[in-house]
């Protein structure tokens, strides 16, 4: 690759990166200083392990950022063909993540928002990455919207922020923009649930 073209490149990927990183919860850091940790890159000076910054202190936070400024540090530092090893593992390794939380067909009912609409509908299929609506309002691909739904009535509304990625007639795929790690707990708890046959009789109720 070109010096020009590297360089662009290399600032899209540590943009890409950070916006990711800083959204991880510190075990998803932790497994991601392994992954760099494991990979044999031709530099195997730049090995650090980041784990004992985790403290249950007041310097908690802190320590996160420390961590992250570190493991930035190392990132810049590498070559092109180290940096495109690491991304390659990245990629896979965030896929794996997605695919442990499979789509699972289901039928509730939740509220959808827009910047000019308030929209009650029914989702069909759902996974750790988004999930179909049947619906037949008007949308137009990566329209931002935002979904609110509970697994209980006793339960506190989940609130996820997405962006309209596919439009079929009667309905549309929402992909999450982001989810924190609290989220992905209840949205794995939905869909183990979803996907247990002795808990179909269980109705979920749409967020209000």
């Amino acid at each position: 690759m070109h010096g020009s073209n590297w360089q662009a490149e290399r600032k899209k990927i540590l943009a890409r990166l950070s916006i990711a990183i800083y959204k991880m919860s510190d075990q998803q850091l932790i497994s991601l200083l392994h992954l760099f940790n494991d990979l044999d890159l031709a530099d195997n000076n730049k090995r650090f392990d980041g784990s004992g910054l985790f403290t249950k202190d007041s310097d908690g936070n802190k320590n996160r950022q420390l961590l992250i400024a570190h493991f930035f540090l190392l990132i810049n530092q590498l070559s092109e063909a180290d940096l495109l090893k690491f991304m390659k593992s990245y990629e896979q390794k965030r896929f794996a993540m997605l695919r442990e939380y499979p789509r699972i067909n289901c039928n509730f009912t939740l509220d959808l928002a827009t910047d000019d609409r308030a929209i009650n509908c029914y989702a069909r299929d759902i996974s750790a990455s988004g999930v179909y609506l049947e619906t037949c309002e008007a949308f137009t691909i990566g329209q931002p919207v935002s979904l609110c739904f509970s697994l209980e009535e006793s339960r506190l509304a989940l609130k996820l922020k997405g962006r309209v990625v596919r439009m079929e007639h009667g309905g549309v795929g929402i992909k999450y923009e982001s989810i924190s790690s609290y989220q992905l707990e209840i949205m794995r708890d939905l869909i183990n649930r979803l996907d247990d046959p002795d808990d179909s009789g269980e109705e979920l109720a749409g967020g209000r």
